[in-house]
């Protein structure tokens, strides 16, 4: 038995990255998956550029649903561009029609065009605002209303950044970590408003060497393009573990936090630690390889169970210790 069995999860961006690796690990649970990805490559290649026009190409998404399917899991695809608002609704009405439920969202698709905050116009503004943050948006509104109907409650799981911390000095990231602030602020009030009715609404800031991010840790020389070992090792499944705790029903009652997950050094060798980043900041735990169980053990011992910011039904919310 998976942690997710008989649940629907939608994952947006799930072609590729980090992304796939949750869909993969969410049907590895159990779960019957929408994968969703608009398909396009990067400009010029590599990340910063954003993606290039035309039509989605939903033989991306297929691949990972076939994927899915192969090792006796259930998976659509969808090739829904959720840069509106409208978007993002079509994800959960794809989960809906082809499962007849919603259970889990998780808002992971996302892209990076450079910005500085004197290097900016309408054009990367907007694209940036559009994917993050009314993708966010559209799938989270669907959701409620789905989850509402059916009366079970459920999940949704934002991607976020590192982007509330104070003052940074990080070149090309100023309208991205803005957008991914919004994302931010849009989780704690869905978190609110989710609260009466056991949705629970959580960010998870991932770290993933992947196809879009690669040229950014290459050119800060955070790592070495010919360092295979440390490239391997930092790969998308390793965030994959903390996002099917979250969906799953022993995270009931987590609800309005934000969680990262990243290496403790960048090397080969480094455990990754899975850290509260805004609510209780400091609370930390450290492993060589997480799963969904020695996850939910972390939360049990020290990354707090308790301390949602709202309480859910049948659970008495209280102060982390």
């Amino acid at each position: 038995m998976g942690l997710l069995d008989g649940k629907v999860a939608a994952v947006t961006g799930a072609g590729r990255g980090i992304g796939r690796a949750y869909a993969l690990a969410l049907a590895a649970e159990g779960a019957a998956v929408v994968v969703n990805d608009v398909g396009l490559e990067l400009v010029g290649g590599e990340g910063g550029r954003g993606l290039v026009g035309g039509a989605p190409q939903r033989e991306v998404a297929q691949s990972v649903a076939d994927e899915i399917t192969a090792r006796g899991g259930r998976a659509v695809a969808d090739s829904s561009d959720v840069s509106s608002v409208a978007g993002g609704r079509r994800v959960v009405e794809t989960a809906l029609e082809a499962f007849g439920d919603i259970d889990v969202v998780v808002n992971n698709a996302g892209t990076w065009i450079e910005t500085d905050v004197d290097d900016v116009d309408d054009a990367r503004f907007d694209s940036l605002f559009g994917v993050h943050l009314k993708g966010t948006v559209g799938t989270t509104a669907a959701a409620f209303d789905a989850m509402k109907r059916a009366g079970h409650g459920g999940r949704i799981i934002n991607n976020g950044a590192p982007a509330l911390m104070g003052p940074v000095q990080t070149p090309g990231l100023a309208v991205y970590s803005t957008a991914k602030s919004a994302v931010a602020a849009y989780t704690y009030q869905a978190a609110g408003a989710g609260a009466p009715f056991g949705i629970c609404v959580n960010t998870v800031i991932p770290m993933a060497i992947t196809r879009q991010s690669r040229v950014w840790f290459f050119r800060t020389g955070l790592v070495n393009a010919g360092d295979a070992a440390t490239i391997a090792h930092l790969s998308p499944e390793r965030n994959a573990p903390l996002v099917v705790f979250l969906a799953s029903d022993a995270a009931a009652g987590i609800t309005g936090r934000f969680f990262s997950i990243s290496p403790a050094g960048l090397s080969a060798g480094a455990q990754f630690a899975i850290a509260e980043t805004v609510c209780v900041p400091g609370t930390s735990a450290l492993s060589d390889e997480w799963t969904p169980s020695s996850v939910q053990a972390a939360f049990e011992q020290s990354l707090g169970m308790h301390g949602a910011q709202f309480a859910m039904p049948g659970f008495a919310a209280a102060t982390s210790s």
